[in-house]
């Protein structure tokens, strides 16, 4: 079983609310993140393997610029974007440029959790920090990102953060 909420805080009051009720109830659990960056799993026996590969069945595969392969999960996704004329994406462990144009990541990304700042960047919203009229903070593990935004898309972005929190 998995669940994800929105935010750190959030995340905590809710861990810490599973593991009275099931200390409580004598409950043998095994508590652990996964499916992206606020996700929280739990398992009950030997369903761990079970929820990790659920979360990462949604891998595609991406050429690079060199025409290396790589198999990229959205959940390691933080944002991406248009660097010349190329879409470079910036994962939780590394940097890929590819090819591809932006309207190839509109289409095959959760558009529930993935969203324009601006035409020339895609957020990941597990990993948005803070919203202003300027930038977006994204942040993954102490490295902070600062993402454009624009008139026209910062409305449709910051209604996407704000029903994020209700998924």
């Amino acid at each position: 079983m998995s669940l994800s909420v929105c935010n750190s805080a959030k995340k905590e009051e809710t861990k810490a609310k599973l593991i009275e009720f099931m200390d409580k109830n004598n409950i043998e659990y095994n508590l652990s993140e996964c499916c992206g960056n606020y996700g929280i799993c739990i398992y009950f026996s030997d369903e761990e393997n079970a929820c990790k590969n659920r979360c990462r069945k949604s891998g595609m595969v991406v050429q690079t610029i060199d025409k290396d392969v790589f198999r990229v999960y959205p959940d390691d996704i933080i944002y991406i974007a248009i660097e010349g004329r190329k879409s470079v994406l910036y994962l939780t462990g590394k940097k890929l440029e590819t090819n591809y144009r932006l309207e190839h990541w509109i289409n095959i990304l959760n558009n529930k959790v993935f969203a324009q700042p601006h035409h020339s960047f895609i957020v990941n919203l597990n990993y948005v920090q803070e919203v202003t009229k300027e930038w977006v903070k994204v942040r993954h593990e102490g490295k902070e990102y600062s993402v454009y935004t624009s008139s026209r898309k910062i409305g449709a972005f910051k209604k996407s953060f704000l029903n994020f929190g209700k998924l």
